[in-house]
């Protein structure tokens, strides 16, 4: 085992987990004018689209990015939130507020898709030189509103109607989303892991990957090695050490069972998903009212959008980034 590779990694200063108040107040006062900045600077990587057909022209799609994300952080109707957005029109963020329908109907628009992953991937990047653990784990988001995740996971409930199951990375120190899959509900868990760790490698320095026994297979250990990190992911029962190519499946396998104290240690960051979920459904809600499969992906990416604005305005105060 190449111990000194597992035991470099660098964690966050302890004082990190202690509660600042002052930095929390000043945070939870100020988020929502510092939401729309940020937001609004995010739109503005935005590319213009180039008008291809005659008639009444296209909305500005950055304008209208920015206003389906702000009524998802307001937790509002598309009618209720046009006060909001006016506003925001009148603080500059808008050249006019949208009809409350054509809010509606970009949440159908595939456009957005792309362009909402790589706005969450962008929100991330001010903590890169503050994260270097990673958690990985799937959550479920409901379109019914009698339908919960718990149920469906726990209860085995028939009463529910489509969900989709949102694969996340985040940062373990701030809760921060590194890259995001939207996926049928049904969809299992551990072919989702390769894109989440190869687009968070891209942009931070990652030094340990957690995820639970779902994640567990040679190909997902192997991943994480060769990326220069250790891939704290426990074992299934009965699991065979035998590597068939994979030098991190033997490594781990003896770091797992005959180092097992630090081993749990490390791997229990992974708890972080948990409450990032957490924050995220209590603060955005965990149902999509789009009932559109494209309008449902879309709503979900904005949450996440949502969640990670609302992390980077508390880590600034935090961290004075």
């Amino acid at each position: 085992m190449e111990d000194n590779k597992i035991c470099c990694t660098s964690d966050f200063n302890n004082n990190h987990f202690s509660m600042n108040w002052n930095a929390y107040n000043q945070a939870q006062n100020n988020e929502k004018l510092l939401f729309l900045d940020i937001l609004e600077d995010l739109c503005s990587y935005i590319p213009e689209e180039k008008e291809k057909r005659r008639g009444r022209p296209n909305a500005n799609l950055s304008e209208m990015l920015f206003a389906c994300v702000v009524k998802e952080y307001e937790g509002l109707s598309s009618r209720r939130v046009i006060s909001d957005l006016e506003i925001s029109r009148r603080r500059g963020y808008l050249s006019k507020v949208p009809h409350f329908n054509t809010i509606l109907n970009y949440f159908n628009n595939p456009k957005l898709t792309p362009i909402l992953k790589d706005l969450i991937q962008m929100s991330a990047l001010p903590l890169r030189d503050f994260e270097v653990t990673f958690a990985v784990d799937a959550s479920g988001l409901s379109n019914a509103f009698y339908s919960r995740w718990f149920d469906k996971k726990f209860k085995k409930s028939d009463k529910y109607h489509d969900w989709l199951k949102v694969h996340i990375i985040c940062g373990v120190n701030s809760n921060i989303v590194t890259h995001i899959v939207v996926t049928d509900g049904k969809v299992n868990d551990s072919p989702q892991f390769p894109e989440l760790v190869n687009e968070t490698i891209k942009h931070f320095n990652v030094k340990e990957v957690c995820a639970d026994k779902a994640y567990s297979s040679r190909d997902n250990l192997q991943l994480v090695w060769d990326a220069g990190a250790i891939p704290y992911i426990p074992f299934r029962k009965n699991t065979r050490q035998t590597k068939k190519g994979h030098e991190a499946w033997t490594k781990m396998f003896y770091w797992f069972h005959f180092h097992q104290e630090e081993f749990y240690k490390r791997y229990h960051k992974r708890s972080n998903v948990e409450t990032t979920f957490s924050m995220l459904k209590k603060k955005f809600g965990s149902k999509l009212m789009i009932k559109k499969e494209v309008g449902r992906t879309n709503e979900a990416l904005t949450k996440i959008l949502c969640h990670n604005i609302s992390v980077l305005i508390k880590e600034a105060y935090k961290l004075g980034i």
